[in-house]
């Protein structure tokens, strides 16, 4: 009874207690697919998908909603932190961001004055999306300062 109260009340997300994960899972995959075709919109042309969430810059696109990175085509392994670092770069092109800009957009708080953890993670990005890691082509280092994630690209 209380699927249907929630039902006529518009809740077409009510779950009521106890539930099957299944059906958790189903409902969750319904309301993407909704938001997806709301997004959209009526006004794409048929069979041709809207992607405002992928980022192109040269032969890298970086996938919002799918928390993927891929070079040519071909997906790069990356942590989330690094997921969001790079995305945080690739949004700021152009403009040098310093370690303490980078770690507040990511982790909304400051770093330690000694923390070089941004370092190594930006070195495992470049190992991913570089061609040549050792020369660097997308995210170049600004010595002293911090990085830019390059506007123009290949």
């Amino acid at each position: 009874m209380d699927r249907v109260v929630g039902l006529e009340m518009g809740a077409d997300d009510y779950l009521p207690k106890p539930f099957e994960p299944r059906e958790l899972l189903a409902r969750l995959r319904a309301i993407l697919r909704r938001s997806r075709a709301v997004r959209s919109g009526p006004a794409s042309a048929p069979g041709k998908e809207a992607a405002p969430d992928v980022l192109r810059h040269g032969r890298l696109e970086i996938d919002r909603g799918a928390r993927e990175v891929r070079l040519d085509g071909a997906a790069c392994a990356l942590t989330g932190y690094q997921f969001a670092l790079l995305l945080a770069l690739a949004e700021h092109a152009g403009r040098v961001m310093s370690r303490d800009t980078m770690m507040d957009a990511v982790k909304g708080e400051q770093i330690e004055a000694f923390d070089r953890s941004i370092d190594v993670h930006v070195s495992r990005i470049r190992a991913a999306i570089e061609d040549d890691p050792k020369k660097p082509r997308r995210i170049i280092t600004v010595r002293g300062i911090g990085y830019v994630f390059a506007k123009a690209q290949d």
